[in-house]
């Protein structure tokens, strides 16, 4: 059997990432998104990257970024970046010239079609991550809602994606027995409310996808 990988996004605490770390977690994502409940400051997160950056592999989450936030995460010293909002092809190869930072870009999945447009960016990124497709007032990612993950049968392409959006310690285990990725992706459910991580849920969580 093939070995999973785990993102826990919206860390906000040096407790809650060792605690992941502890727990087997392989990826932490750090939020910079202020209308986010797990909004991090450049701040608050340097803090944290500075421990444990040789330990795990750390992850600015950020939405439609400019030139400056890509050079504050690369100044910090994260692994990679995940590209959350619309960013364009061209925007993509701009990152990809200004660092050396891994990138994932995530999409938004409502049906097959949304699956299309990832084919540009195969060459571009390094993986995908697919989200449930936010509605017109809600936040970008993480709002604790899933998406039909049958409309991943099928679905080739050249770069491993993560599975977001909605998941939680009652459905992972069937999100795994799709058998559709190795990589999976949590925020909004391993927390005892929003931005609040619970430990015992992260503990949970990796638990069941990795036994």
């Amino acid at each position: 059997m093939s070995e999973n990988f785990v993102k826990i996004c919206g860390v906000k605490s040096e407790d809650t990432a060792i605690h992941a770390i502890n727990s087997n977690a392989d990826y932490l994502g750090f939020i910079f998104y202020s209308q986010s409940p797990r909004n991090i400051s450049f701040e608050d997160s340097s803090k944290i990257i500075k421990k444990i950056k040789d330990k795990i592999s750390t992850v600015a989450v950020t939405v439609d970024p400019d030139d400056s936030i890509i050079n504050k995460v690369m100044e910090i010293g994260f692994s990679m970046i995940q590209l959350h909002g619309n960013e364009t092809l061209e925007r993509v190869r701009e990152i990809r010239s200004l660092s050396s930072l891994k990138i994932i870009k995530s999409f938004g999945i409502g049906s097959k079609s949304d699956l299309e447009k990832t084919k540009q960016y195969e060459d571009v990124v390094d993986h995908f991550l697919f989200d449930a497709k936010p509605g017109e007032t809600e936040l970008p990612g993480g709002n604790a809602k899933t998406f039909e993950w049958s409309s991943l049968n099928g679905f080739k392409s050249k770069k491993e994606f993560f599975l977001s959006g909605g998941l939680n310690i009652e459905n992972v285990e069937t999100a795994v027995n799709f058998n559709l990725t190795n990589f999976f992706d949590v925020s909004s459910g391993v927390e005892s409310s929003p931005g609040v991580k619970d430990k015992q849920k992260i503990s949970e969580f990796i638990n069941k996808i990795k036994n």
